[in-house]
């Protein structure tokens, strides 16, 4: 309202005031942008939003912007200038100020909810969603738990349930329909409605059999049939989790990258400091904006990267959750002839170490572009300020990567080999384990001992030169910036007598050589983190890639005239479906009639059980 009479007041009423353009397109752009804000409000509410941290930018934003107004034309006011023109604008950038200022309050808390009552037994969820925008960007949610936690030791009723989206069930299922796109998505939500109808089936067969024996024919039956070859695609894993949550890495990374661009403002406002100290006809209130700036920049800049680490703490933790759940969920679907070359200590590994490589991973993912993004910014701001003196640092910087590329491919090597180790490890511990009587029984404890201590002690070995490597490589990126850095003073200081070293020039590049210190340190061990979840992925995705159960082996069909409700007809099967397997059974017929009792009889191999796992699909169909 105050912008409309302000243009009614300007372009409407007769004024002698000069009618300048800009005078125009502000109100105008002002009342637009306030009709798209409260559309923008009232889209929000109706989508369940507590706290709208678009519009709190918002109204910071125009906060921030109206004080200088407000500063300059109260000032004109006081310092005479008392016309109706000046009157008019100071009353109208006052108005306008306690309105931003109000929605700014107004948005620094989130809308109340009657949320239902919970009972004694129930923990209500995770607050974080329905916090305000403020208390998000603090994490200030959290305060209650860390109060509680100071007061008494917590205990899992005092922790908050998880949201629905963070739950491990429709964490996998969006993992799982990301394998083959759409296909699989059509595929998931086909399982889905199976599921639902397998669900109600058992209810719907006992309410059958109460009513009426005959209508049992409508309940489907079990019926052994030879279905056509299915191709299986093979799984690109490291992909699928991608594609689950690119939107979520994505946005990472743009948080990853205004942190960056604010780390690097730092040293540059350190500059127009220094400048401003140098120079003493500087007016006061450029040192107050100049510090004022530095300070906000370092705020925003602990923001943006305390929500970047947070962001990727939950997709690590949710690649933990996909992975084991989807290892889990893949070794009860396994083949008989895919269980041969897959050992139980393998599938633990597999949930627990490499599942884990992959959560700390993606903490640190975007360094690996960030850290040479970091590097060359730097070294573009340092030749600002040092000119060609910087190449015999950029030159050392170049020598050492050849090195680095030669120490990750042997820790390479290294991982490949300690995983194989580990496998073996925990495989031979679980048969010592399961075999612990006869292994008493005929004091074989010593003999198994030194077997398991000569796997160990090749296990520790891999670990010692892995730790070795990587203590090698630390210490050379840790001394790499301090090295750029004196070689680049020295050939600043030596190369001309008029290079003088001033105030200015020394503390913003060291300010500059402090920034290039981290991508230089924890660019190593991102390399060394991306080769171990490199060599889990193929771990992974040769597990997932193993056969399955053939899930068509079991047809279900409407029960026939003869109330059979299992029927084989001249079946033959085997344990393995390659072309060398020995057929188990052969030529079988069976008919079972629903309510009737049959038993299997035969000697001792003769097949009793495989009978009884070819009805249930573990076992391949041959022609």
């Amino acid at each position: 309202m105050v912008q409309i009479t302000r243009i009614v007041y300007d372009y409407v009423l007769p004024s002698d005031t000069e009618k300048i353009l800009a005078n125009t397109i502000s109100p105008i752009s002002y009342v637009i942008t306030s009709l798209i804000i409260f559309w923008l409000l009232n889209y929000e509410r109706r989508k369940g939003m507590f706290c709208s941290g678009l519009l709190f930018g918002f109204w910071l934003l125009v906060c921030l912007t109206i004080i200088p107004d407000v500063i300059d034309y109260s000032m004109d006011y006081h310092q005479g200038k008392k016309s109706i023109y000046v009157l008019r604008e100071v009353i109208r950038v006052w108005l306008h100020a306690i309105f931003a200022l109000g929605s700014f309050v107004t948005h620094c808390f989130a809308e109340s909810y009657n949320f239902p009552a919970l009972s004694a037994d129930e923990t209500p969820t995770v607050p974080e969603l329905y916090r305000s925008f403020p208390s998000r960007i603090t994490y200030w949610w959290v305060t209650p738990l860390i109060i509680r936690g100071y007061r008494k030791p917590l205990t899992e009723k005092d922790c908050w349930q998880l949201e629905i989206s963070e739950r491990a069930v429709n964490i996998v299922h969006r993992v799982q329909a990301c394998f083959e796109g759409t296909a699989s998505r059509a595929k998931s939500i086909a399982y889905e409605k199976t599921r639902n109808w397998n669900r109600n089936d058992t209810a719907e067969r006992k309410k059958l059999e109460n009513e009426n024996q005959d209508l049992l024919k409508q309940l489907p039956s079990v019926e052994i049939k030879n279905p056509p070859a299915r191709t299986r695609a093979p799984i690109i894993f490291w992909r699928a989790l991608f594609r689950a949550y690119k939107g979520k890495l994505i946005a990472g990374g743009l948080m990853k990258v205004i942190h960056d661009v604010l780390q690097f403002s730092g040293p540059m406002i350190l500059k127009q400091v220094l400048t401003f100290l140098t120079d003493p006809t500087a007016p006061g209130w450029l040192g107050l904006f100049y510090a004022a700036l530095l300070g906000a920049t370092v705020v925003c800049q602990t923001l943006f990267l305390q929500a970047y680490f947070h962001r990727q703490y939950v997709v690590g933790l949710r690649f933990r959750s996909a992975i084991t759940a989807l290892v889990y969920r893949k070794s009860l679907k396994l083949s008989s002839s895919a269980k041969q070359g897959t050992t139980v200590g393998e599938i633990v590994n597999l949930m627990s170490i490499d599942a884990s490589r992959f959560g700390e991973l993606t903490s640190y993912i975007h360094v690996l572009w960030s850290g040479p993004f970091q590097i060359v910014l730097a070294l573009v701001l340092l030749y600002r300020q040092m000119q060609l003196a910087i190449i015999p640092g950029l030159l050392l910087l170049l020598l050492l990567i050849p090195m680095n590329l030669y120490l990750q491919r042997i820790q390479k090597k290294l991982t490949t080999k300690q995983m194989k180790l580990k496998d073996q490890r925990i495989k031979m511990m679980n048969e010592i384990l399961n075999g612990i009587k006869v292994l008493k029984l005929y004091a074989w404890e010593q003999a198994f001992i030194r077997r398991i201590n000569d796997v160990r002690e090749r296990e520790l070995k891999c670990l010692r030169q892995k730790a070795f490597l990587n203590a090698v490589s630390s210490a050379i990126w840790s001394f790499a910036p301090i090295l750029v850095c004196i070689a680049t003073f020295a050939t600043y200081v030596f190369s001309s007598e008029n290079n003088i070293l001033t105030a200015e020039k020394a503390f913003v590049s060291l300010a500059l050589f402090n920034l290039l210190r981290f991508p230089l340190v924890v660019f190593p061990s991102i390399i060394n983190s991306i080769i171990e979840a490199h060599v889990s992925n193929k771990r992974i995705q040769t597990f997932l890639n193993n056969e399955e159960i053939d899930e068509a082996a079991v047809i279900k069909t409407a029960i026939d005239s003869e109330h059979n409700i299992i029927k084989i007809e001249d079946g033959s099967f085997q344990w393995s479906n390659t072309t060398n397997a020995s057929v188990i059974l052969k030529n079988i017929n069976l008919k079972v009639r629903q309510g009737s009792l049959v038993a299997i009889v035969g000697s001792v191999s003769a097949g009793k059980s495989s009978i009884l796992a070819a009805l249930l699909g573990e076992m391949c169909k041959i022609d």
